[in-house]
């Protein structure tokens, strides 16, 4: 059974079985919507794969993730206890420790072995390295939600995101990380 359609503007408006006057014959893959391309072939309309939200959302999402590659499978209740170590570990290696901090980094010696101005030590090289991958962790996130937030054609959202990708492929690397897998 013959397809024909209604074309306005160079878009199917609509399609019908019945011979329409002046509606050219179309081929059964072709819907309202579609593109003529002038060359008797038609295309189906652009979709994006994320909306603004989902967009943000995956970046967001990606951040996390990177975060927890670079710090390793670390407990919240750990995390949180960065600064307050890294403050006891200042204090310590400064002579001014209180009771309970160098009450806190003996329980980790003893745990590890270390002495604990070997462990302060470590604990301040780590807080210094883990900041400045925060920091650049926390940029790409910032500076794609915002180039998102800029787009007004969420076609474009795919190609920012793998831009983000890109970077942080770069930042896992100069890491000495095996970027992550993000199927963006």
């Amino acid at each position: 059974m013959a397809k024909f359609a209604e074309i306005k503007n160079g878009v199917v408006v609509t399609v019908s079985f019945d011979p329409m006057t002046g509606w050219p014959e179309v081929a059964d893959t072709v819907f309202p919507g579609d593109t003529d391309n002038g060359d008797g072939t038609f295309s189906r309309p652009a979709v994006a794969k994320y909306t603004l939200d989902s967009a943000k959302s995956m970046i967001v999402a990606y951040a996390e993730a990177f975060e927890t590659h670079v710090s390793g499978n670390v407990s919240i209740g750990e995390k949180l206890s960065w600064t307050v170590k890294e403050a006891a570990a200042v204090a310590h290696l400064a002579g001014t420790a209180t009771a309970d901090q160098t009450a806190m980094l003996q329980a980790e010696a003893n745990q590890t072995g270390e002495s604990l101005n070997d462990l302060s030590n470590a604990i301040l090289s780590n807080a210094t390295a883990f900041r400045q991958i925060a920091g650049s962790i926390a940029g790409l996130r910032r500076a794609t939600k915002v180039a998102l937030e800029a787009e007004s054609d969420p076609l474009n959202y795919t190609t920012i995101l793998q831009s983000a990708q890109a970077s942080a492929d770069a930042l896992a690397t100069s890491l000495n990380l095996t970027p992550m897998s993000w199927d963006v």
